[in-house]
């Protein structure tokens, strides 16, 4: 429930609150959790924000790499230390039996005509051997707009100076931000009309999924358990049939998903023991689920503004 939005077609912040309400729980009981799992480190502090690229005319490409698996740990930190502006996250995973090379998944947002020079970059500066064969271009969620609002909202987004540009801007700094303390950031001078009108604009952004909010998950800080990454191949006419039948067949194993991708689901798992990891995947399998599957599967987002400036 801290992923947003879910079913929601305006915009309001996933508070405690609202996921007491939602889960019928009380809210002590919801935010005391909240802050254990921040404390521990397995939840970061603040959401992240994914955007819609292709609304912004911009494109990221999902792909592996191969690290040596006695260096991958040194690559990976390096990274997260001061990861390039094009990458917007970078995961460590294992696909098979212990071996002298460990998979590497990254997130880069990029222009086609620019996208080989930046794996070189990320091939010779952090020694990984990018997979060239699986470079695969996302293509996100869209919703056809229903007023001439939406239309115009589309359409600024292309804009660098737009308002709506400048409403992502601030929240990507900072997610939590009220309605009101963004107007009082992107809107000049007085008036009651400015938290109206960025209001207006959140609202219709949120509805057309122009951005997602979401939270920051680390796997090593687990007791007792190891997470794992799955990959749902569907086509897009039954997607949301496909995305409920796995949510089903993985129970309380899953911790997230996300649902912005065109064409596959990815998702959040997490198993006790390896009994359990492989009945998972064969009730996967007994259900003719197309997926792929990573395991011992931990990283970080960069939190880098993906949009030139």
């Amino acid at each position: 429930l801290l992923h947003f939005p879910g079913d929601e077609i305006a915009f309001h912040y996933p508070t405690p609150s609202r996921i007491s309400t939602k889960l019928g729980l009380n809210f002590s009981k919801v935010e005391r959790r909240l802050k254990e799992m921040k404390s521990s480190g397995f939840l970061s502090e603040k959401l992240y924000m994914a955007l819609n690229l292709d609304y912004l005319g911009l494109s990221k490409y999902i792909l592996l790499a191969m690290a040596p698996t006695r260096e991958v740990m040194a690559i990976y930190d390096r990274v997260k230390g001061d990861p390039p502006t094009f990458l917007e996250s970078f995961y460590r995973t294992n696909v098979g039996p212990p071996s002298d090379t460990s998979l590497v998944v990254m997130e880069v947002v990029s222009e086609e005509g620019t996208l080989k020079e930046k794996l070189e970059y990320m091939s010779l500066k952090y020694k990984i051997d990018v997979l060239d064969n699986t470079v695969t271009k996302a293509s996100y969620v869209s919703v056809k707009p229903e007023t001439h609002h939406e239309e115009v909202v589309l359409s600024n987004l292309r804009r660098k100076d737009s308002l709506e540009r400048k409403i992502l801007r601030v929240l990507w700094d900072d997610t939590s931000l009220t309605v009101p303390m963004i107007a009082e950031k992107v809107i000049q001078g007085e008036g009651k009309s400015k938290y109206r009108t960025v209001k207006r604009a959140l609202d219709s952004m949120v509805k057309l999924r122009v951005f997602w909010l979401y939270p920051q998950l680390d796997s090593t800080k687990l007791t007792g358990k190891t997470m794992f990454a799955l990959t749902v191949i569907c086509d897009d006419e039954k997607k949301v049939e496909t995305t409920n039948k796995v949510l089903r067949l993985l129970s309380d194993n899953y911790i997230m998903f996300r649902d912005y991708y065109r064409g596959m689901i990815p998702i959040g798992c997490v198993y006790e023991n390896r009994d359990e990891y492989i009945n998972l995947l064969q009730r996967l399998n007994e259900s003719h689920i197309d997926y792929m599957v990573y395991e011992d599967f931990y990283g970080f987002s960069t939190g880098k503004w993906p949009i030139p400036e």
